[in-house]
């Protein structure tokens, strides 16, 4: 809320009183010269040089989002949608055909018995 205000002149009082959206719009455009901005900026740097030149409180705060990040990742479990983008891929590779060696029937199925030669 104090970075909102430093950045746009919007009291934290008012800032309640903002629709969702349209505050949400503010935070997502902070500049990197509010404290939230400086957060972000350092929680998701990518640069090796700039990664070397970071203080120890803003190795801190990038350990902790880091962790934070990782327990919440873990928490959520697999992502399903990659997951069945995957699936769905190796169904298009292998014809839908979940037994190697099986028969595809006319009716799309499979058959599982072994294949006469």
């Amino acid at each position: 809320m104090q970075s909102v205000a430093a950045q746009y002149g919007v009291l934290p009082a008012v800032q309640g009183e903002l629709p969702w959206a349209e505050w949400a719009q503010l935070v997502e455009g902070l500049m990197e010269d509010t404290p939230l901005g400086r957060l972000v900026a350092v929680r998701t740097e990518r640069d090796p040089a700039a990664l070397r030149r970071m203080t120890p409180w803003q190795r801190k705060a990038r350990r902790d989002w880091n962790r934070f990040a990782a327990r919440r990742a873990a928490k959520r479990g697999p992502d399903t949608g990659a997951q069945r983008a995957l699936q769905a891929e190796l169904a298009r590779l292998f014809g839908q055909n979940p037994v190697p060696g099986g028969e595809r029937r006319k009716d799309g199925g499979t058959d599982h018995r072994e294949n006469k030669r």
